[in-house]
C-alpha cells in the first residue's frame, strides 16, 4: 500500500487541533466545575475568568506544540536524511545511489526518480570520456602526418621566404593543437581513473631549483629576474614526472604572461603538516573575479587574451589535477604585477589512491 506524506501529516495534525479543543473543553468545564458550577463563575470578574483559562492552557498547548514540532522533525527526517546523501554525489562518484527510506510514500518515489537521473549522467559522463579518447586519438595521426609534411617542405630550398614563414606558422598552429590533444587525453584518462601514479622518494627543493632553471632559459627574451626561496629540505612520496610537470606548467605560465624586465620568484617553505610551493610572477595579473575560473578547462583570462604567447587553456586543469591526485591542492591569488600559484601537498608516505 502506498502512503502519501501529505495524508499521513494531515491526520496527524488533525489529531493534535482535535486533542487541543478536548483540552480546552476539559479545562473549561474543570473551571466552571470547580467552585460550584455557574455559581462560582457568577462570583469571578468575566477577565478574571478568562486568565484563569489562559493560564490553565498554556502548559498543555506548550505540549501540543512540541508534540507537533516533534512529529513534523518526524516527517521530514527522510528528507534531511536524503539531501546529506545527495550532496555525497558528485561527477566522479556517479556510481552511487541514494538509499531508499522505505516510507512508501512521496519519498520513496523522489529517490527512485533521483536515483535514475544519477544513472543517466552516469552513462552521459562515460560516453562524453569514451568519444573524447577515442577522438584524441583518431587525431594524434593525422596531425603527426602533418607535421612530418611541413618538416619536409622545410627542406626544400627552392622555396620562397614568404611561403616558408607560412610553414613554420602552420607548424606552429600543429603544435598548438598536439598539445590541446595531449592535455585532454590526460585529462580524461584522470576523469576515468586510467591514470597511475608512479610514486618514489621525491626532493621538492630541487624540482623547484629544476623549474628556475627553465625559468631562467625561457625567460631571457624578456630579460625576467627569476629568484629562489628554499627555506626547506622536504622529500616525500609522490610521483616525480607528474610533479615536476606541473611545475614546468606553472613556469610556463608565469614567463609567457609576464612582463618584459619582469621577475618569477620560487619559494618552498613547510609547515608540520603540509609541503607548501609557490611561483610568483608579475604581469598585468589576473582579476579578481576571474580567480574562480582559472582552473576549468579552456578558460582564458582576460588579461591573456590577445596574447603573443598564446595557450592552450589547459595547463592549470592538469595542474589542478596532479595536485589532487597526490592529496593536494593549488590555489592562486593576483594583484597587478603579482600573480602567484601556491601547490600545497600533505607530508605523508604516500598519496592517496
Amino acid at each position: 500500500m502506498t502512503h502519501s506524506l501529505s495524508r499521513r501529516l494531515c491526520w496527524w495534525h488533525f489529531g493534535l487541533f482535535a486533542s487541543a479543543i478536548a483540552i480546552s473543553l476539559l479545562l473549561a468545564w474543570r473551571e466552571m466545575s470547580h467552585g460550584g458550577g455557574e455559581a462560582s463563575v457568577e462570583q469571578k470578574e468575566p477577565w478574571q475568568f478568562i486568565a484563569d483559562i489562559a493560564l490553565e492552557s498554556c502548559v498543555p498547548f506548550l505540549l501540543l506544540g512540541a508534540v507537533s514540532w516533534w512529529l513534523i522533525h518526524r516527517a521530514l527526517l527522510p528528507i534531511r536524511h536524503l539531501t546529506e546523501a545527495a550532496e555525497h554525489i558528485h561527477e566522479d562518484n556517479l556510481h552511487r545511489r541514494l538509499p531508499l527510506p522505505g516510507t512508501r510514500d512521496e519519498l520513496d518515489r523522489l529517490t527512485s526518480v533521483l536515483n535514475d537521473l544519477t544513472g543517466r549522467m552516469e552513462t552521459s559522463f562515460a560516453r562524453v570520456r569514451e568519444f573524447t579518447l577515442h577522438a584524441s586519438h583518431e587525431l594524434k595521426t593525422p596531425l603527426t602526418i602533418l607535421r612530418s609534411g611541413f618538416e619536409q617542405s622545410l627542406i626544400r630550398h627552392d622555396m620562397s621566404e614568404p611561403l616558408r614563414e607560412q610553414i613554420g606558422n602552420w607548424m606552429d598552429e600543429v603544435e598548438r593543437l598536439n598539445r590541446i590533444v595531449s592535455g585532454l587525453t590526460l585529462l580524461t584518462q584522470a576523469d576515468a581513473g586510467q591514470v597511475t601514479l608512479l610514486t618514489e622518494e621525491v626532493a621538492l627543493h630541487d624540482l623547484m631549483r629544476d623549474a628556475a632553471s627553465e625559468a631562467e632559459i625561457l625567460g631571457q627574451s624578456q630579460n625576467l629576474f627569476v629568484t629562489t626561496d628554499i627555506k626547506a629540505s622536504i622529500h616525500l612520496q609522490a610521483d616525480r614526472h607528474r610533479l615536476r610537470q606541473l611545475l614546468l606548467n606553472l613556469t610556463d605560465n608565469a614567463v609567457k604572461y609576464n612582463r618584459e624586465g619582469g621577475y618569477v620568484r620560487y619559494v618552498v617553505r613547510a609547515t608540520p603538516h603540509h609541503a607548501l610551493l609557490s611561483v610568483e610572477s608579475g604581469g598585468h595579473g589576473i582579476p579578481p573575479e576571474e580567480l574562480p575560473s582559472i582552473f576549468e578547462r579552456f578558460f582564458r583570462s582576460s588579461s591573456a587574451r590577445g596574447s603573443i604567447q598564446d595557450g592552450v587553456g589547459l595547463g592549470l586543469s592538469i595542474c589542478q589535477w596532479i595536485a589532487q591526485a597526490h592529496g593536494g591542492e593549488i590555489t592562486a591569488a593576483s594583484s597587478p604585477d603579482h600573480t602567484v600559484l601556491t601547490l600545497r601537498l600533505p607530508l605523508r608516505s604516500h598519496p592517496p589512491a
